[in-house]
């Protein structure tokens, strides 16, 4: 049977002042008329019933987690009381789906990405599926570079010209120069964090790599979803860390990727939206009521209060009850470190 594990726990926060701790990005109707988790959940309906959809996110977003109860069970809800990166995010997953399957297949994506046509993802996951079925690999998706993008992981491959290719190596987030040769060199994508394996497969690798954290998360996986206090021991001993750098890169001669046909794009900041916002002639991107006098190229986002701009070019101007943001597009990255300057009351 094929699982699929949706992780949520991200705090979104350059998307602050509208993604707070509470409702993070994933929780918002940044495009059209559905939350980024809902559109990721509904994308996958038409291979992974619903008894089969996880999610894993944290207890401060409790209440917007319980909104989904309409599209897969409240009990495949895993509550983090702390983030300890993805390697125990889809260990404990993992742990769960195999109480019900063993032979289990896990397809792991985040919930804040927007994909489309949705055809095209549902022929990647299936061709994923089958190499996974056929040589109990661990997959990768990789995503065709349309440009020399310095904020995503790259991951370097064997070939461009087969559908799924053995992997080279796990490269950073790159500068524009080396972000240019990766492009050039055309056996470079970018790395989606979307993954395909089966869970005794996952499982079985932390124990032999992370040995302590194999063990937290066997005893995870003995206590009842209540036992707050339990889960809290668990995660506050695990080691934190990702999957890529404590599985991934220690276990490259396993890892396919395979290469994506549809439009992706992660939505990590406000400048990502642009295109997928209302836009006049100037091209002021906007999901407000905005008027403008010789302004262009900006981006306004508010949900209930007039925008008014004139005589500014390229900013990004976001308004909430509680909180307004105007910087230049270019800095919106800074985003992130001035979230850690906020009060936390704002946060």
């Amino acid at each position: 049977m094929i699982y699929t594990v949706v992780m949520a726990g991200g705090k979104g926060t350059r998307f602050w002042p509208l993604s707070r701790a509470v409702r993070a990005k994933q929780f918002l109707k940044l495009i059209g008329n559905h939350t980024l988790i809902e559109s990721t959940i509904k994308r996958m309906e038409s291979f992974c019933k619903r008894d089969n959809i996880f999610v894993v996110s944290n207890e401060r977003q409790k209440k917007h987690l319980n909104d989904l109860d309409s599209l897969m069970p409240k009990k495949n809800i895993l509550k983090e009381p702390i983030g300890k990166n993805t390697l125990p995010c889809i260990g404990w997953a993992a742990s769960e789906i195999l109480k019900k399957d063993k032979d289990a297949i896990m397809v792991i994506l985040p919930s804040d990405h927007h994909i489309k046509p949705k055809g095209e993802f549902i022929k990647t996951i299936k061709k994923a599926i089958q190499e996974v079925k056929k040589n109990n690999t661990l997959v990768t998706i990789g995503i065709k570079p349309s440009h020399a993008h310095t904020g995503y992981g790259y991951i370097e491959t064997e070939n461009n010209k087969e559908s799924v290719s053995k992997v080279v190596a796990f490269k950073e987030k790159p500068s524009k120069k080396m972000a240019e040769k990766y492009i050039k060199n055309g056996n470079f994508y970018w790395n989606a964090g979307i993954f395909i394996w089966r869970a005794d497969l996952i499982l079985e690798l932390i124990e032999k790599h992370h040995p302590k954290n194999a063990k937290l998360l066997k005893k995870l996986g003995k206590l009842k979803k209540t036992d707050k206090k339990g889960i809290e021991k668990c995660f506050n001993a695990f080691e934190s860390i990702s999957i890529d750098y404590g599985i991934l890169e220690k276990e490259s001669s396993r890892i396919r990727l395979v290469k994506s046909s549809f439009e992706w794009n992660d939505i990590g900041n406000w400048s990502a939206l642009e295109g997928y916002l209302n836009q006049d002639k100037k091209k002021n991107s906007y999901k407000s009521n905005l008027i403008q006098i010789n302004s262009k190229g900006n981006i306004a986002f508010s949900e209930k209060k007039l925008i008014a701009c004139v005589d500014v070019e390229n900013l990004v101007i976001v308004e909430t009850e509680d909180a307004i943001l105007v910087l230049p597009k270019e800095s919106d990255q800074k985003i992130k470190d001035l979230y850690e300057l906020l009060p936390s009351k704002y946060k």
